[in-house]
């Protein structure tokens, strides 16, 4: 609370909605679409939709997300479709909203109360599980950070950070060598400050981590043949 007030005596009208902007549209998924940039009462809009959640808690979020993957495995299964559950983002409580899949108990929880080949994990690097999931991983998002004093963190280059992508490649390689893999957050470079990318997802920034990461996956399909 004492940063807040700190940063609330610089604040001006236009950091105010950028924050809210921040807060509210670019962070949290299940306003997408309630939602506009240029709405005038986006707050009060998000309190309404805060209100949905009422009475959930972290148990009754996990029956509801039992309850779906249950009814639509058999589909999955008769369309050979897989379905892959992105950790939470940050993993932990925002705003009294519950977070289901925040560690390594959530993640096994949520394979083993629908415990079917189709229903899988999204790797989102930053773990040091990979080994253990590899076989249940659909997809992986490759990033990493550093971090910061306080707890707070920053995104780092796909080479550096704590993630030790490198390594994560080697295993999801060896373990499940169909997986889709992808590169995440990059830096701004070469005039992608200029262009009002979301914050992460750069082009000039995203091509460069997706050059390293072909030449790491290249050495690692070397070592393995």
């Amino acid at each position: 609370m004492e940063q807040v007030e700190r940063k609330k005596a610089v604040m001006n009208p236009e950091n105010d909605h950028k924050l809210v902007e921040n807060i509210i549209i670019k962070t949290q998924g299940f306003v997408n679409g309630n939602i506009k940039e240029d709405d005038e009462k986006p707050v009060e809009i998000f309190r309404e939709l805060l209100g949905l959640y009422k009475g959930i808690d972290r148990d009754a979020l996990r029956e509801n997300m039992r309850y779906f993957l249950s009814a639509v495995m058999p589909v999955c299964e008769q369309y050979g479709v897989d379905l892959c559950v992105h950790p939470d983002d940050p993993p932990l409580q925002i705003l009294g909203l519950p977070r289901i899949v925040t560690c390594d108990e959530d993640i096994a929880w949520f394979l083993n109360a629908v415990d079917n080949p189709h229903n899988g994990l999204t790797f989102c690097a930053g773990s040091e599980l990979a080994r253990k999931y590899a076989s249940r991983t659909k997809f992986v998002h490759l990033r990493s950070t550093d971090v910061l004093p306080g707890g707070n963190f920053k995104e780092a280059s796909h080479l550096a950070g704590r993630a030790g992508i490198i390594d994560l490649v080697r295993t999801f390689q060896k373990e499940n060598p169909s997986l889709p893999m992808r590169v995440d957050h990059a830096p701004l470079m070469l005039g992608d400050e200029k262009m009002g990318y979301n914050a992460g997802y750069s082009f000039h920034g995203r091509m460069l981590a997706l050059g390293q990461m072909e030449g790491v996956m290249a050495v690692v399909d070397r070592e393995i043949a």
